[in-house]
């Protein structure tokens, strides 16, 4: 317990120190993800593996456009990197794991609670050799801290 509630606190004091507007959560896939503001045009956003071994840990950092905007969704396309941050040192291979485009919607379907949302992406991957890849899908809610502009 004490272990979730210092990750809670860590996140909460990271999204803090980088001005997120938005943070997203894929259970299916253990990604965090804190981003800029996505009601904006360009915004960015990073990931990061929550339930990997020190010798997998990954993030995924890459610039999103947001295409088409309703009054309770956000529809984007993105792509970015893939690193990982200790591979490197334990086995001397490279930090660049790869490379993700994003095509997504982010949905605000609870007039209750307004910033809480709901994503699903459809995110290929590619190596960084660009060798092997994968179709990947996310489904994860959001929360949206700034002002939600949409329409």
């Amino acid at each position: 317990m004490k272990k979730s509630l210092a990750i809670l606190g860590f996140l909460l004091a990271s999204t803090c120190l980088v001005q997120a507007q938005s943070i997203s959560y894929y259970p299916f896939n253990s990604q965090l993800a804190i981003s800029t503001n996505p009601t904006n045009t360009a915004w960015a956003e990073m990931r990061m593996q929550m339930n990997s071994a020190t010798s997998a840990l990954t993030s995924e950092f890459g610039p999103m456009v947001t295409v088409h905007k309703t009054k309770d969704a956000l529809f984007y396309v993105g792509g970015g990197v893939n690193v990982g941050w200790m591979s490197n040192v334990f086995n001397q291979s490279s930090i660049l794991k790869g490379y993700y485009g994003s095509v997504g919607v982010r949905a605000f379907p609870f007039t209750a609670v307004p910033r809480l949302g709901l994503n699903f992406e459809i995110t290929p991957y590619t190596d960084s050799k660009v060798q092997t890849g994968l179709l990947r899908a996310w489904l994860g809610v959001n929360y949206h801290f700034g002002k939600k502009k949409l329409k």
